[in-house]
């Protein structure tokens, strides 16, 4: 019989060894994106492999697994005080639109039991990804401008205790 997405899923501290799976599926999750903002300095498919292990090795950085196989990749920064940014969360082509986001978000934010506070931003023509965080609870506080075809969307959540 079928399993339930919570046995399905897991996300655990990335390792050196799921780079370049990671790096993969990275630029493939927001190539769409980098036609659209054509947002070549800062885009997450122009980043190389070392900046990616920097990140494993500096950060809080999350590889998510479907039946232990890597589908992504989660990339957040403790701000201090109980602040998070989630910076970054990918996932590969076939694993989206399947629902799973909302249960990688909880993963997340059960990860961090001391959060205080959850910010992120996303870009603005990305309707689908404003109401996903929207339903989660996370309200818009701003924007700011990165190019001409590009503004991204602040967000931040308040974590009830």
């Amino acid at each position: 019989m079928g399993r339930s997405i919570e046995k399905m899923l897991e996300i655990r501290r990335s390792l050196e060894t799921d780079l370049k799976k990671l790096l993969k599926i990275q630029k493939e999750a927001f190539a769409k994106d980098l036609l659209t903002y054509q947002d070549y300095q800062t885009s997450p498919v122009n980043e190389p492999l070392e900046r990616l292990l920097a990140k494993i090795n500096q950060f809080l950085h999350y590889t998510i697994l479907l039946e232990q196989e890597i589908i992504g990749g989660i990339d957040i920064r403790n701000l201090g005080d109980g602040r998070y940014r989630l910076n970054r969360i990918f996932l590969a082509g076939a694993h989206q639109n399947k629902g799973f986001g909302t249960h990688i978000m909880q993963l997340i934010e059960n990860e961090f039991p001391n959060a205080k506070t959850w910010n992120l931003d996303t870009p603005h023509l990305n309707i689908r990804n404003q109401h996903f965080y929207e339903k989660l609870g996370y309200k818009k506080v701003g924007e700011h401008h990165v190019s001409d075809k590009l503004t991204l969307f602040d967000y931040i959540k308040e974590i009830e205790k």
